[in-house]
């Protein structure tokens, strides 16, 4: 009976906690509405806020991409632009980040000025440009190599990366490089100086998450052939466990003790410059922008979504981020007896970004002067000269037939002042083209885009045909010369860029056959010297030593601005035959799809 009664009373306190359970949850499920409705609307409205400004910033990088903004009138709209989605949604966090101690003592006072700026000014827009077109040239350069082994695939692309923009950027004398300009001009024109290459290189290789540092000596160099002896600036670049060597000055990484080729695909590393005084007492500098070590840098590459993914922002000694300091990476990759503590910032970056902000008018003008070729070609609306000659205020069949040749004469002095609608606008197409080419576009369109310009910048005069006195007449009207002196220009140069596309896509044998016709077109150009040098490397690949040999031997070497890589080349091929009819005489190249 007590086991009974037990039971009964557990089963009742049992039914008696279930009840009580239900209404506790019947009664949190009644008063809940009110609190989840709450919490829906405000992660409904934190995901609209997020969704604008996704919207705001990728607004922002459309207009600071490098095509559209090569042909931006006015840059402060996108500044402007990048500051508004900097306002609505990023600010407070870009203020709450400060440059760290460690960072701010390895910054001149002006870089640390700009880098602890909260506003994005021009420079930065500048920079985000070129960070978005070295990106995606490197990202190019990367995938074209698809296939190598993987054991030594970073090598071959660091090494392939290094060709390219040296191709890219032939060097002019230094009388001729008294345009400040930044990174973006030479690369685009394809002229500027070892400082030109030194900097796209580094940057270049920052966008594929590749740690180098410059190396410079005091020490003149010896005047020999050597890279090692002859070099001022050597840049290093950490690469797995080793450091490898390239002369930005001669166009080549520096060559092992035991390699004697022309064309160097195995970079020393570091090792062979210890022991050399001239060497261990040289200078190491980070090649970086000034805005690079700025928080707000660090915020938008946070924001940026995958497909617009760029570096943007160099943790130095560390502090402000969570990555990774360079010094520390660094740290790893140099041996004695040189040491990490004695890293400086490279200061061309900060000289010539503040030098580009204040030029001189004469600058100025030779600046437009020299991307004015970039507009090319002029184009115009098809013509109706019988409507533009023609009034439809006045009755004509009321006039006399002398009366109305009158008016259609005066009509037609009249339009032949009217300089857009005759002879058209500049279209900027080429602009267009380079931009895309030097941010890695290697398809074959390109070439066709590039012979499509050079055909348009071929017209000399336009022709009007109308009717008069029931006849039909033909006026011949040559271009004004400045327009011709555009298109000209653009004739070499959309030539000349033909070729690199070609070599971009491994057609070495059609780029000769187009370097050639360059040159025997072209011959008082400005790329000839760099089309000689490249056109004899191109042989080089091919096997074709001699032809190299004699081609490079009959250049004016005193004159030339690259003599030095000439000097190198030669110092390393068979000595030249007698002329240099051999290089020119040579079977043409099988043409292929493209070049057809």
């Amino acid at each position: 009976m007590r086991h009974q009664s037990l039971n009964d009373v557990l089963r009742r306190i049992s039914a008696s906690m279930s009840a009580a359970l239900l209404i506790l949850l019947a009664s949190g499920c009644s008063d809940s509405s009110t609190p989840t409705a709450t919490v829906d609307t405000e992660a409904s409205s934190a995901q609209q806020l997020q969704d604008e400004c996704r919207g705001r910033l990728n607004s922002a990088v459309s207009r600071f991409s490098p095509v559209p903004y090569s042909t931006q009138a006015r840059p402060e709209l996108v500044v402007n632009s990048v500051n508004s989605w900097l306002a609505s949604c990023a600010e407070a966090e870009v203020k709450s980040r400060s440059i760290s101690e460690a960072n701010a003592a390895m910054l001149s006072e002006n870089t640390l000025r700009t880098a602890s700026a909260v506003r994005f000014t021009e420079n930065d827009v500048v920079y985000l440009r070129d960070c978005l077109m070295l990106r995606d040239l490197s990202a190019a350069v990367w995938s074209a190599t698809d296939g190598v082994d993987s054991g030594t695939a970073e090598q071959e692309r660091v090494i392939e990366l290094f060709r390219h923009i040296v191709r890219t950027i032939a060097l002019v004398p230094a009388s001729e490089t008294d345009i400040p300009t930044g990174l973006y001009e030479p690369l685009l024109i394809g002229l500027g100086s070892v400082d030109d290459r030194i900097w796209a290189f580094g940057e270049a290789l920052r966008q594929r998450q590749i740690d180098c540092f410059l190396l410079e000596s005091a020490d003149p160099g010896d005047g020999s052939t050597s890279p090692v002896t002859a070099s001022s600036r050597l840049i290093c670049v950490v690469s797995g466990n080793t450091t490898l060597l390239f002369d930005p000055a001669l166009g080549t990484p520096v060559p092992t003790a035991d390699d004697s080729s022309a064309i160097i695909s195995s970079p020393a590393s570091i090792s062979v410059l210890q022991g050399q005084a001239r060497w261990e007492n040289a200078a190491l500098q980070i090649i970086a922008h000034p805005s690079s070590f700025a928080p707000r840098m660090l915020v938008m590459q946070e924001r940026l979504e995958a497909a617009d993914a760029a570096v943007l922002y160099e943790e130095l000694a560390g502090g402000t981020s969570e990555i990774r300091p360079l010094l520390e990476r660094l740290g790893d990759a140099i041996p004695a007896p040189w040491s990490v503590r004695t890293l400086s910032i490279w200061p061309v970056p900060e000289q010539r970004t503040v030098a580009a902000a204040a030029i001189s008018e004469q600058q100025q003008q030779q600046y437009d002067a020299m991307l004015r070729p970039l507009q090319s070609p002029f184009e115009r609306e098809s013509l109706d000269v019988r409507k533009l000659l023609t009034d439809p205020s006045i009755d004509e069949t009321r006039m006399t037939a002398e009366e109305l040749n009158m008016l259609r004469n005066e009509a037609l002095a009249e339009l032949l002042q009217r300089s857009d609608a005759l002879y058209g606008t500049p279209s900027r197409r080429l602009l267009r083209a380079r931009v895309s080419q030097i941010s890695g576009n290697f398809e074959l369109g390109m070439i066709q885009e590039l012979q499509q310009i050079r055909i348009a910048s071929m017209q000399e005069e336009v022709e009007l045909t109308f009717s008069q006195d029931g006849q039909n007449r033909l006026i011949r009207i040559p271009l004004p010369a400045k327009i011709l002196d555009v298109q000209r220009s653009a004739l070499g140069d959309s030539l000349y860029w033909t070729a690199m596309a070609q070599i971009s896509r491994n057609d070495a044998g059609t780029a000769v056959q187009t370097l050639r016709n360059y040159r025997r077109q072209y011959p008082e150009e400005k790329m000839v010297a760099a089309a000689v040098v490249t056109e004899a490397e191109l042989l080089i690949s091919m096997g074709n030593n001699q032809l190299a040999a004699n081609l490079l031997a009959g250049m004016d070497r005193e004159n030339a601005a690259e003599k030095n890589r000439i000097a190198w080349l030669l110092s390393r091929l068979p000595e030249p035959a007698d002329g240099t009819a051999a290089a020119e005489s040579a079977p043409p190249a099988e043409a292929t799809e493209e070049s057809n």
